[in-house]
């Protein structure tokens, strides 16, 4: 494996670094066709493009001691939690096993404290991992920036000190968590980072199989989105709700068609 001696993009020390990765890379054996077809090669959105590809973005970013941050506080265990190909969906299980808070024909609404306890703070770590590690570096697939996405430099310092451990989670900052509720999770979809302003407020989101992760950033968003939040104030809430009725589904399924098709988007597949 290739390393680099340069500060570390997390702790800053003079170090090695690693070939990291701006989505975990083993997120993309869970993202290949299960079916076994001829492109088995999982579809990835960037901001501009849709399209199967083996590639995996990844750059000398971080040191191995961070790394084995990431993935003891976070990435491991989500990765486990997630729709998988074998049927597994560990999360939506014991989400449907529960009681909802909030019970509406479109969404479900869960109090996730009672189900999950300390794992909750999982899932805040491995969010705020990967839109810290958008906003922090510039991440490429072959000649296209990917995952580009801005918390600012006061922002994007919080969450730095965060993930080392020297600070608690942002104050302005509120993570969002939506399960997929389709029978058939999309397992073959990753979507890089990306942002846009709601309301006046920066929001950002990412896709992993059968997740949902939204962060709301800026001085209003305690006050405004609180009460949705995996991080609110009173309730520790998860929503399970259709991936597919999502702004973030829909705008990759515009890319597809005004894409270049290749293997399976060629197909229709």
């Amino acid at each position: 494996m290739t390393t680099h001696l340069a500060p570390c993009g997390l702790c800053l020390k003079l170090k090695q670094l690693r070939d990291s990765h701006l989505l975990p890379r083993a997120l993309y054996k869970l993202s290949r066709e299960p079916t076994g077809g001829a492109d088995q090669n999982p579809v990835v959105v960037t901001r501009s493009n849709a399209l199967t590809s083996s590639k995996q973005v990844s750059s000398p970013f971080l040191c191995d001691d961070c790394e084995q941050r990431f993935s003891d506080n976070g990435e491991r265990y989500i990765l486990a939690q997630c729709a998988r190909p074998n049927g597994q969906f560990k999360l939506r299980e014991l989400l449907q096993a529960a009681s909802p808070l909030f019970n509406t024909q479109k969404f479900k609404v869960y109090d996730v404290q009672p189900l999950l306890g300390s794992k909750v703070d999982q899932y805040l770590y491995f969010a705020a991992s990967v839109f810290w590690r958008a906003s922090a570096h510039r991440w490429k697939m072959g000649n296209e920036p990917v995952g580009q996405i801005s918390l600012g430099a006061k922002y994007q310092e919080q969450f730095r000190l965060y993930l080392l451990g020297k600070t608690a989670f942002p104050q302005n900052a509120r993570i969002v968590v939506h399960v997929s509720s389709e029978a058939q999770p999309d397992l073959m979809t990753t979507v890089f980072p990306c942002t846009t302003r709601v309301g006046g407020v920066r929001r950002h989101k990412f896709y992993i199989p059968g997740l949902l992760f939204v962060l709301f950033l800026g001085g209003d968003v305690p006050k405004r989105f609180d009460n949705g939040a995996l991080n609110g104030s009173y309730h520790q809430l998860m929503w399970l709700c259709p991936w597919q009725n999502d702004s973030l589904f829909l705008g990759s399924v515009d890319l597809m068609k005004t894409s270049k098709p290749s293997g399976k988007l060629r197909r229709g597949g």
